[in-house]
């Protein structure tokens, strides 16, 4: 049998502090609420594994490596680690390295590398580590699954499907403490571009309202997936709203599980895989484009076009700005190595993907019985379809891959899986 422990610790920031996730300048001065490392720390037959959210943009192998070093007497190989990020745009820069390819240049949205926090972030993750390896008691575990609508939305085109699936884990431990984790799909920035809070987004309303002792959330397949054509606003209270149809799907799937019992599979490997860089154009070209996005920006709003447009194409604007560091970082680079990583918890596979997984690519996984962590192991922004690169959306403008990568890195993780 499985045995669990848990604990979580604040990585709050110290303020001011630059915040992360879009294309300009943004200080926060004020916490509306705190952000959080959480360990969920699992032993089996005499093998330890480590699964670790942090409420962050994203988590780079620097992170992965520091985290590693600092717990490496807790006996947890590299294989066994994992760290994943919920990608809230309401946290601190600093967490990916802007002073590497293929982030070179983009220091506007990701910021500059920060040593400080790095070493507080990480010396608090393998606290929160050697808290929960210090309390490990057998569990029973409870998996469901339900649907979430309204909410996470195809964020180019709201008339296409997404990905509304819910999967939750319960671990019930012999003691009666609980453990909640649910994977889903979206984009944790319903506060917007304009918001200078510290914020987890809406996974810190969802944690606050459960009724557990720990609760994790972790992201999917969101790389194209957000609230941008349901909210009715980027505010606090439409959080709330948004909050209840995570809490009502939850408790739904909780009553009508698909497993119950024993929690005694599990396994955990890393797979290192080779994806082509993205053979850019120069400069030159890429300020052009840069310029034409901006001033058709600028012409929209002049003639009073409404939000969702300008947010649309506000988003151009900022993956043109993107693709201008990209086209400086990856002139001489051909491929970018990453890895992700092979979960089995009990009866359910698990991919977990080191950046922003689009829906239609994830979707085709799920079918096969693969699941989605995104944002984990590593980041390296999107993965995207070929036909996101044909229509030129922001994501495929952004992307440090050649078209297709994000087809091969499924079929790569479809023979993982099978052998």
């Amino acid at each position: 049998m499985v045995t669990i422990g848990f604990d979580r610790q604040c990585i709050t920031p110290t303020l001011p502090t630059a915040l992360s996730g879009y294309a300009k300048e943004r200080i926060a001065y004020e916490v509306h609420d705190d952000l959080y490392a959480r360990c969920l720390a699992m032993e089996h037959l005499g093998t330890r594994y480590l699964l670790v959210q942090c409420d962050l943009i994203g988590i780079d192998d620097s992170v992965l490596n520091a985290v590693f070093d600092k717990i490496i007497d807790l006996n947890v190989t590299k294989d066994h680690l994992t760290i994943v990020a919920t990608h809230t745009h309401a946290g601190p820069g600093g967490t990916i390295d802007t002073t590497k390819e293929p982030f070179k240049n983009l220091q506007n949205i990701f910021g500059y590398p920060n040593p400080e926090y790095l070493d507080f972030l990480t010396s608090q993750i393998a606290s929160a580590a050697r808290n929960s390896f210090s309390d490990l008691m057998p569990c029973e575990l409870t998996i469901a699954r339900e649907n979430i609508y309204h909410m996470g939305a195809e964020r180019h085109d709201p008339n296409l499907p997404g990905d509304p699936s819910l999967l939750v884990f319960l671990f019930k431990r012999t003691d009666g403490k609980t453990a909640l984790l649910y994977n889903y799909a979206c984009h944790p920035t319903v506060t917007g571009p304009e918001n200078q809070m510290i914020t987890a987004d809406f996974p810190y309303a969802v944690e606050r309202d459960l009724d557990f002792d720990f609760v994790m959330f972790i992201n999917s397949n969101a790389g194209d997936i957000s609230t941008r054509f349901t909210r009715k606003d980027c505010s606090f209270e439409q959080i709330e709203f948004f909050k209840e149809l995570i809490l009502s799907a939850i408790y739904k799937a909780l009553n009508s599980p698909f497993y119950q019992g024993v929690f005694d599979n599990l396994s955990m490997n890393r797979y290192h895989v080779s994806l082509a860089a993205k053979k850019v154009r120069p400069v030159k070209a890429e300020h052009e484009s840069l310029k034409q996005y901006e001033d058709a920006l600028s012409n929209a709003i002049a003639s009073g076009k409404d939000p969702l447009t300008l947010r649309l194409l506000s988003t151009y604007v900022e993956g043109s700005k993107i693709a201008v560091g990209l086209a400086e970082a990856l002139q001489n680079l051909e491929n970018i190595w990453a890895h992700f990583t092979l979960m089995t918890l009990q009866n359910i596979s698990i991919a977990v993907i080191p950046g922003e997984l689009f829906s239609t690519l994830g979707l085709p996984l799920k079918k096969e019985g693969i699941e989605i962590f995104g944002y984990g192991n590593g980041y390296y922004l999107y993965l995207a379809d070929k036909s996101s690169y044909d229509q030129m959306v922001y994501e495929a403008i952004s992307s440090p891959f050649e078209k297709g990568v994000g087809e091969f890195l499924t079929e790569e993780i479809k023979k993982a899986n099978g052998k």
